[in-house]
């Protein structure tokens, strides 16, 4: 499949997002390891991302995907420069993109067709390109869902985790399996 990613600018955001965390991995909220471990939509697996919402509703949505359970909610303070802004619908015609694409069943076809999701390669297309993040609408809820693949290290969107009461757990040894 051909984009044309040549069409595409890049945005900048700043502002607060909001994450459900796992309460075993709560005490590393920035790792990303999750993501990379399993793959998800936006990165394959292997690959580190951080999954923000932009909305208390929607990060709870996106966490539970119609199987509730226990998570701690807990907000992100971010500053990013090189975005796709893929919630904005005449970009997305612009670049090849429809609603289909955006909310293709990436789990079904990984998991029961064993096949490569194309989010995956456009994925690829635009880290190649320079893009540090997505915006996406939410396939879950109403909200938006900003994606990082690379976070505070030099020239990467710089994202802190807002605990000001160090609340979460420092170590995993609380965690009883």
């Amino acid at each position: 499949m051909t984009w044309r990613l040549e069409a595409a600018g890049h945005i900048a955001i700043r502002g607060r997002f909001w994450r459900m965390l796992a309460p075993r991995w709560a005490f590393d909220p920035l790792s990303g390891a999750g993501a990379a471990r399993a793959g998800g939509r936006w990165n394959e697996p292997g690959q580190p991302a951080l999954y923000l919402s932009d909305s208390h509703a929607t990060a709870i949505a996106e966490y539970q995907q119609n199987l509730p359970r226990p998570g701690t909610l807990t907000a992100y303070d971010v500053d990013a420069q090189n975005l796709l802004d893929l919630t904005d619908p005449v970009l997305c015609r612009a670049v090849g993109l429809d609603e289909a694409f955006l909310r293709q069943p990436w789990k079904h076809l990984r998991d029961v067709m064993h096949q490569r999701p194309s989010c995956w390669d456009f994925v690829s297309a635009v880290t190649a390109g320079g893009w540090q993040g997505l915006r996406v609408p939410s396939v879950q809820a109403s909200g938006t869902n900003l994606v990082v693949w690379r976070w505070n290290e030099a020239g990467a969107p710089t994202v802190r985790h807002v605990d000001p009461l160090g609340d979460l757990p420092r170590d995993q040894s609380s965690w009883q399996s």
